[in-house]
């Protein structure tokens, strides 16, 4: 067996490592076009990296594509992809009313299985969403933008903005006109925001709704974006043909896609919150110790009216091995063990590179001190003028990338958060140098070469 490659890192607990790991897996075959069996997350830099058989993994992005290549399933995955996403809220939404507190263990178990099933249906589709706004169609989309010629950042942004804007870059949009009118946020509309976009750090288990003041700070950092182009116009200005237009029609709904595939499990997380503490209350420990422990440890504690062990959840805070064996989760927390684990099992990748070259997402150039992050946790340490190399980004960094004067991540395509956003701001952005937080460390001086896709250190 060859041994296994990454392809993503985040800041999972064990209850949303696991969930990504069933939901690629048998329990969820009768979504899926191909099986991966070989997903495992080993600890890396404070967050769970995912590791694959390369074969396997090759054989089911090849199976994804291959089935929505046709129109037809693509549309058809576009309505069960929403289904399944607002199934997911308005069980969590459901669920979460309930009264918890007086509920019997047995009804406990009954709803966290009701919970459980829901979300692993609709994360399968969450993973085939993320694939798919990276594969072959985002690809053609691409090509005819570079056969276009199309240098005009508008046109490029216009072109490859999604078909409707998911609620934070709605968020973003009304924050920004008000800072262009220079409005202050107003008592009424501050608690108003707060209480709709609540969901928006969850997440996973773990962490806590946005509060008050996390809106003032989102506020205070945000730049304002200047009118945009429409995609009709962008569409004429680029001279696109009518088969051209149906390559965007599509494109664009991929990246809405993959917009909405967090947004619906935040929004699950959030309304799903009661359940967890109430159980993390009956079992001994507190909602941040429960996201840590399996399903099946859940289900046994409830069930037996046994207590979990604060000492295992706080060693699995600090990092953790987890994959399926005989479809039962195996979890480690023994650092003897998962080391034995990756020198035997995963590939390692080493450099000793002063540049690194990704995808150009927003053209541009700049200088400046590099700041890492590796997670939330790393956010505040992004300075105004600063170069922020990421692993990733998604909705909690936006503040930080307002701050930035350029932004580099290790992951990521023309359709990843990075180059949305950066694309709306017009900071330059390169994507997808898979090893930009390795090379690079915190007071780094570099040039950020957005036109050429090269970062280098000066």
């Amino acid at each position: 067996m060859a041994k296994l490659v990454k392809i993503f890192s985040r800041e999972y607990s064990v209850q949303y490592t696991e969930v990504a790991i069933r939901s690629l897996s048998v329990e969820a075959k009768t979504h899926l076009p191909a099986l991966v069996t070989s997903q495992t997350y080993v600890p890396e830099d404070g967050n769970e990296s995912c590791y694959v058989d390369p074969d396997e993994w090759e054989r089911f992005l090849n199976s994804l594509y291959r089935k929505y290549q046709n129109q037809k399933n693509l549309n058809s995955f576009f309505a069960k992809f929403h289904h399944y996403g607002q199934r997911y809220i308005s069980t969590a939404k459901q669920i979460g009313k309930f009264s918890l507190k007086k509920a019997s263990n047995a009804k406990l178990a009954y709803l966290y299985r009701k919970y459980q099933t829901v979300l692993l249906e609709y994360s399968a589709y969450l993973w085939m969403g993320f694939f798919l706004a990276q594969g072959p169609q985002i690809a053609r989309a691409k090509d005819i933008i570079d056969r276009r010629a199309v240098s005009d950042p508008n046109i490029s942004t216009a072109l490859l903005r999604p078909s409707k804007l998911s609620s934070i870059l709605s968020l973003q949009q009304h924050l920004g006109e008000l800072k262009l009118k220079k409005h202050k946020l107003g008592k009424n509309e501050r608690g108003r925001i707060q209480k709709r976009y609540a969901w928006l750090p969850c997440l996973d288990i773990h962490n806590d709704p946005w509060t008050s003041r996390d809106l003032d700070n989102f506020f205070s950092d945000l730049k304002p974006v200047a009118e945009q182009m429409t995609y009709l116009k962008a569409a004429k200005l680029a001279n696109l043909s009518k088969n051209e237009m149906q390559v965007f029609k599509t494109a664009r709904e991929l990246i809405y896609v993959k917009d909405m595939r967090d947004e619906y499990r935040r929004r699950g997380i959030y309304n799903i919150l009661p359940l967890f503490n109430a159980m993390a209350e009956r079992l001994g420990v507190r909602r941040k110790d429960l996201a840590f422990f399996s399903y099946s440890e859940i289900v046994n504690a409830i069930e037996t009216g046994s207590k979990l062990d604060r000492d295992e959840a706080h060693a699995r805070r600090r990092g953790f091995l987890i994959y399926i064996k005989k479809q039962q989760s195996v979890v480690i927390s023994s650092l003897a063990e998962i080391k034995f684990f990756v020198d035997r099992h995963v590939k390692s990748v080493r450099s000793n590179a002063d540049q690194v070259k990704g995808l150009v997402a927003m053209k541009g150039n700049a200088r400046g001190r590099i700041k890492t992050v590796f997670g939330v946790r790393d956010i505040a340490k992004v300075k105004s003028g600063d170069i922020m190399v990421s692993i990733t980004t998604h909705p909690d960094y936006i503040s930080a990338m307002h701050r930035a004067a350029a932004i580099v991540t290790d992951e990521g395509g023309l359709t990843s958060h990075a180059a949305i956003v950066s694309r709306e701001l017009r900071i330059p952005c390169i994507v997808g140098t898979r090893i930009g937080t390795r090379i690079f460390k915190d007071g780094d001086l570099v040039e950020v070469d957005a036109q050429k896709g090269i970062v280098r250190k000066l």
